[in-house]
């Protein structure tokens, strides 16, 4: 189901000075070095928040795959490599950041 974007006065009032792209960024490299160690516990909190916030502040897609992983989290079904793939190329995607994080 498609959400609704947020207008842009809506992001003006939500994050007037563009912290939540700085978060995106971090959020991208924290997930990308945690993949490769396995630290889950870690993982499992970043999914969380990206899955409550993305979206809100009009990272739909973002938002959409960190609530499946999140939802897997919480099933405590077994994470895929390529689920959290998905989520980086989402994060590099929105950023225009085309590294290769996984």
């Amino acid at each position: 189901m498609r959400q609704p974007a947020p207008s842009v006065a809506d992001l003006n009032l939500l994050d007037p000075d563009g912290t939540f792209r700085t978060r995106l960024e971090a959020d991208r490299r924290t997930i990308a070095h945690l993949s490769d160690t396995g630290n889950l516990g870690e993982l499992k909190r970043i999914v969380h928040g990206l899955a409550g916030a993305a979206g809100t502040f009009g990272y739909g897609e973002i938002g959409g795959i960190a609530i499946e992983i999140d939802d897997a989290f919480v099933a405590g079904e077994a994470i895929a490599r390529t689920d959290i793939a998905r989520l980086l190329t989402a994060l590099e995607l929105a950023l225009g950041t085309p590294e290769k994080s996984a």
